[in-house]
């Protein structure tokens, strides 16, 4: 688990960095080092072998070879020049090499000069005892002889023979006065010196990498916490946030990138919880406006599975509420929608679709839902119950209808009566006069449907005021009685007037009341047989509701056709035949909501129709 976190990494890291920068410095000066330690090497080497040159040089010149002192310079050179010496002479043979004269073994050796020695000790005589050919040149030394008994000098590192190791041999030409070359001179010495001063070099370096090493793992890991400090302050300011907790900051105050970086975080979950705030406010106030739409709202996804809906599909659908997806999607698959969802959202077009349900007329209005980028998200339906508007439309059409019917039949009547008048078909006086009567009443007739029509819609459109006056309930039942008393007589119908308490003065509109009275009375008389009763019953209900009851023995009104009596050219089969508009009922209920009534209605077929008018009484003009 440590292994993953930035802290082991930015530690590998520092110390990969330190290791390799230690490194790579560390061979760089070793390198440099080396060279300088084998530069340094030879230039001794050259400048020792040039001595040895000098000196040399007088030696070869000097008659036999000899020379005063030669000797012992020649025994110490190994010591002085911390190498191995040989002196060729021109021809490249072997004349001299160095510590001869100090050479210890057993044997007999001959030499320059006089008397002789023999056994184990040194040579012994007095002169010098340098052997000649005594050891042969290296091969390493006899590949650069005739370099430099052309004149050069010559420095070369290679493996010896001598010392089984690796070398460096100088070479340098011996020149005698006349600046002829005589001969050579060349030191030859084994590496180990440097060598060791490099390997304790490289010991010290890696003892030093080893030290650095353990400081960077240290300081590393220690800087690697300090770093991801604020970081992982960063990591639970995020956490915070995606848990709804906008209110978090990570307490980062720097100047440096992770502070920006902990800044920019900060400034993040601040607008972010204004933008959730916003968005919560957003969602309330389109959660409200859907509650508020009178339509069925559905939301669909891409699956045709309903994700939303609003509190108006329920009553909309006869379902109770809370609408539960499962029913709502049972419901769906009844109504047989999902081929054209499917379609609207594969065209991404909308579509409008009526379906008939539980005796309802449903409009669904079916659109896609798009992205930004165009793409379909899921689709929405919008469900609207126009069975009102349906039934509307058919009133408004079967009103056409029976405005043209009522206008039809008397202007029928009068155009044919007025034809044959003028065709000469009717000459005689009584017939001209029965033809005269006959369009006079038609004409009166169509003077009630126009009057009736006008008066319904100028109820219908709110224009008409209601004049308030002082009323007296008997004298405006007196008015209304009298005025029917002759067609009751002709039909041998009783009317009784019934009041169980004495109805104190009100305010009202006299005519609207009367209007009315006459309407109910009316249709009383007119769809009842001869010889029977018309009751009038008035009473009061607390101090301010007044109840007219209005019951006849008439034909009655089956069950099915009480809620249509009120709308307009409505007729009871029974009816048909009678006169009469059939706007007198629409008129009434206008009448009764123009005054805040209510009205109610009992009937049974072949017992008669009661009907039961409510109106609040005003004990006082306001």
């Amino acid at each position: 688990m440590f292994k993953k976190r930035i802290a082991f990494k930015l530690t590998v890291g520092f110390v990969v960095i330190v290791l390799i920068s230690m490194l790579t410095i560390g061979i760089i000066f070793i390198q440099m080092f080396r060279q300088y330690a084998f530069e340094s090497r030879e230039k001794t080497m050259l400048a020792s072998a040039r001595s040895v040159s000098e000196v040399a040089a007088e030696y070869l010149e000097s008659a036999n070879g000899q020379m005063s002192g030669f000797g012992g310079y020649m025994r110490s050179l190994d010591t002085l020049t911390e190498s191995k010496v040989w002196i060729t002479d021109s021809k490249g043979n072997l004349a001299i090499i160095s510590g001869m004269g100090q050479r210890m073994g057993r044997g007999a050796g001959w030499g320059m000069g006089q008397g002789s020695g023999q056994g184990l000790g040194i040579g012994a005589g007095k002169g010098q005892s340098f052997l000649n050919n005594s050891e042969p040149l290296p091969k390493e030394a006899e590949k650069v002889i005739q370099e430099v008994l052309s004149g050069k000098e010559s420095v070369s590192e290679s493996f010896s023979s001598v010392y089984n190791e690796a070398t460096i041999t100088v070479g340098v030409p011996v020149i005698d006065s006349n600046h002829v070359i005589i001969g050579s001179v060349f030191l030859h010495t084994p590496v180990t010196g440097v060598t060791e001063t490099l390997n304790r070099a490289v010991g010290i370096l890696a003892i030093s990498l080893l030290f650095a090493l353990v400081l960077a793992v240290g300081l590393g890991l220690f800087y690697s916490l300090i770093f991801t400090r604020p970081l992982k302050a960063m990591n639970r300011t995020a956490l915070e946030i995606t848990r709804g907790n906008y209110s978090a900051r990570t307490g980062v105050e720097r100047q440096d990138e992770l502070g920006q970086l902990g800044n920019s975080l900060d400034h993040l979950a601040l607008e972010l919880g204004s933008t959730i705030n916003l968005l919560f406010q957003e969602k309330g106030k389109l959660k409200d406006i859907l509650s508020s739409i009178s339509e069925g709202i559905i939301a669909f996804d891409t699956n045709l599975r309903p994700v939303s809906v609003n509190s108006a599909l329920a009553e909309i659908m006869n379902r109770p509420h809370p609408y539960l997806i499962e029913e709502l999607e049972m419901d769906l698959k009844n109504l047989e929608i999902e081929t054209q969802l499917t379609k609207v959202m594969e065209e991404k077009k909308s579509s409008r679709r009526l379906k008939d349900w539980l005796g309802k007329k449903l409009m669904f209005i079916l659109s896609p839902i798009e992205d930004n980028q165009g793409a379909i998200t899921g689709s929405v339906a919008l469900v609207q119950d126009i069975s009102e508007s349906v039934r509307l439309e058919q009133l408004r059409r079967e009103f056409v209808a029976n405005v043209s019917h009522e206008f039809r039949t008397p202007l029928t009547v009068i155009r044919g009566s007025l034809e044959a008048m003028v065709d000469g078909t009717v000459q005689k006086s009584e017939e001209i006069k029965r033809y005269h009567q006959r369009m006079l009443s038609e004409t009166r007739g169509l003077e009630r449907l126009v009057g009736d029509l006008l008066e319904l819609s100028r109820l219908q459109s709110g224009k008409i005021t209601v004049h308030k006056e002082k009323l007296h309930m008997p004298s405006l039942f007196d008015d209304v009685l009298k005025s029917f008393q002759t067609i009751a007589e002709q039909k041998g119908i009783r009317i009784e007037y019934l009041s169980d308490q004495d109805i104190p003065p009100f305010w009202g509109d006299y005519d609207r009341l009367r209007q009315l009275l006459v309407i109910f009375l009316d249709n009383a008389l007119k769809y009842s047989p001869n010889n029977t009763q018309v009751s009038v019953e008035t009473r009061l209900f607390g101090f301010n509701m007044l109840s007219v009851k209005i019951c006849d023995q008439g034909y009655g009104i089956a069950a099915d056709e009480l809620n249509h009596i009120w709308d307009r050219f409505y007729k009871v089969d029974k009816s048909r035949n009678e006169n009469g508009t059939g706007l007198g009922l629409a008129i009434a209920k206008h009448l009764i909501d123009l005054q805040g009534g209510q009205v109610t209605v009992e009937s049974e077929l072949d017992k008669g129709t009661t009907f039961e008018i409510r109106l609040p009484l005003c004990l006082s003009p306001i």
